[in-house]
């Protein structure tokens, strides 16, 4: 852990025109940290912006309903970005994962920090805000607003509870306490609303999807007695049903539905012939050791990474480190 709050507050304190950006494929604890952050930083009179490398999702646009995340994709330019005087970098602490959000970070590096709950992490600042025991960034950024005194409204409220509510699954990982709660239940207060939030990430599948899903489950195996699971999805399969690329995420936790499973993998062929990973572990089994095996990272319980090579290739190297992990850890 690298929390400093004395110099984190200061940091932000003296910034004045502040830049928010977040990984690639965000998911809702990155768009909720990022809004969450830029409602606390704006109520402090700061100049804020919220810039990725690429748009949001349109399954979660929903999280972002007075339209303040932009993108390099769509019309910011780097140059438009160099009146910043603090970059902060939310839940994520690797270059990959940056997209092309990582060159203009680059070239104002001192300016560069990193609020994050991630193990796995780069050289992408000399200013780090970490806390690993964190279930989710959007759990710090909510300690940030108590720190600063920022009251907390609907508009702050609802992006953290949906990034805190994403990260723990449900509140259903081991990561979950009874703080955990307590502060979902002070989001609430706040404004935060849970049926609507749950529409918007559990109810909102298209038939696509669905077929995705089905495909995906049907061509799943297991080994070890049941304990291990993995999955594979091609472009094929994407093609097959008409689903859209973001209809892969969260496949892996379908699968952990099945009993008996301690440990999920699942292999994503990527449009540019890569393969995403993705680990999900409720046992010995460390997932960010395995994902770093492939120059990835993340957390015990979850983790992912990139991987070049054949589909084929890459989904043998994937079972051997699955297989020697599941026997030596």
């Amino acid at each position: 852990m690298r929390l400093d709050w004395a110099s984190l507050l200061e940091l932000l304190r003296g910034s004045h025109r502040v830049c928010l950006t977040s990984h690639i494929r965000p998911d809702c604890d990155a768009l909720g940290s990022e809004l969450g952050m830029a409602g606390i930083l704006t109520a402090l009179g700061k100049d804020v912006r919220v810039v990725n490398a690429q748009a949001t999702p349109a399954s979660l646009r929903w999280i972002d309903p007075a339209g303040k995340l932009e993108s390099l994709a769509e019309k910011v330019k780097p140059a438009d970005l160099a009146d910043r005087d603090l970059f902060i970098v939310v839940d994520t602490s690797a270059w990959a994962q940056l997209g092309d959000m990582g060159a203009v970070l680059k070239a104002h590096r001192e300016r560069v920090l990193v609020v994050d709950h991630h193990v796995s992490e780069d050289d992408i600042c000399d200013r780090w805000f970490k806390d690993t025991a964190a279930e989710a960034t959007a759990r710090i950024v909510y300690e940030i607003a108590q720190r600063l005194r920022v009251p907390l409204t609907a508009e702050i409220a609802t992006p953290i509870y949906a990034g805190l509510v994403t990260d723990t699954g449900g509140f259903r990982f081991p990561s979950v306490s009874g703080e955990t709660f307590r502060i979902a239940a002070r989001l609430v207060d706040a404004g935060a609303s849970p049926p609507f939030i749950y529409r918007e990430l559990m109810e909102q599948d298209s038939l696509p999807r669905l077929h995705l899903v089905g495909r995906t489950l049907s061509g799943a195996t297991t080994s070890h007695d049941g304990a291990v699971i993995t999955s594979t999805v091609r472009q094929a399969d994407i093609k097959a049903v008409n689903a859209a690329p973001s209809d892969t995420e969260d496949l892996i936790n379908l699968t952990l539905a099945v009993k008996g499973t301690q440990l999920a993998a699942i292999l994503i062929e990527q449009p540019d012939g890569r393969t995403k990973v993705s680990f999900r572990s409720r046992s010995h089994v460390d997932c960010s050791t395995l994902a770093g095996r492939f120059g990835g990272g993340g957390h015990k319980a979850a983790a992912g990474a990139i991987i070049d090579g054949a589909f084929d290739d890459v989904c043998q190297r994937v079972a051997a480190a699955v297989d020697e992990a599941w026997r030596n850890e």
